[in-house]
This record gives structure tokens, sequence and C-alpha cells, in this order.
């Protein structure tokens, strides 16, 4: 029987630097929103702040694990993970802080037979 394991990156650019406070908030809506997933593994979530050299904003690569066993078990997660986007961005927006989400969004596979 043939499973799959889909690491997920995710690349969120901010309209502006953030603090640490800020970080540490983006860090907690983007763990809420997606360890709430059935199918994700909550300690595989790793969320690593970027900021390019002279520019004004604050970038974070997220990536995760992701199990699932036939394609139309990762179709119901990659919605699933859309509905996770849409909640992010309407806490995001709550506290005033503005970003957008680069596309696509990058899925590997890594198949594994047990």
């Amino acid at each position: 029987y043939q499973w799959g394991f889909w690491m997920v990156l995710l690349y969120l650019d901010f309209s502006r630097l953030l603090a640490e406070r800020e970080q540490a908030l983006v860090r907690e809506v983007i763990k809420e929103s997606t360890n709430s997933l059935f199918g994700i593994d909550p300690s595989s979530t790793k969320i690593n702040f970027l900021s390019p050299p002279e520019q004004k904003i604050a970038c974070a690569r997220v990536t995760f694990f992701i199990l699932g066993s036939s394609e139309n078990s990762m179709q119901l997660r990659k919605r699933l993970l859309e509905l996770a986007n849409a909640t992010m961005s309407q806490k995001f927006m709550a506290y005033g802080i503005g970003f957008k989400m680069q596309e696509p969004t990058i899925y590997v596979e890594s198949p594994v037979t047990i």
C-alpha cells in the first residue's frame, strides 16, 4: 500500500518589516491555522522570517508535512489548506498586518510504500 508525505512550502510577503512581537503573533496565527487541519504533522511546521537586504518588507517561509494516501485525500487537504489560508488572512487583517501569499503553493511528494 502506498502512502505519500507531501512537504508544503508557503511564502508570505508582508507589506512592512515586522517587530519581534508581530513575528511571534504571525507564528501563532500560522500554527493555529495549519495545525487544526487533519493530516498535518504539527511538529513539522517551521516558520522562517527573511528580510531581503535594503528592502522594507518582511518575508516568511512556512514548511510542513501532510500525510495523504490517495489523490482524492490530497485534493481534500489542499482545499482545507485554502480555507486555513483564508482564516490566516482574516486574522492578519484584524491585527493590521498586511501580507500577500506568493503563488503557487509548492507541494513536494515523497511516496512511502508500507
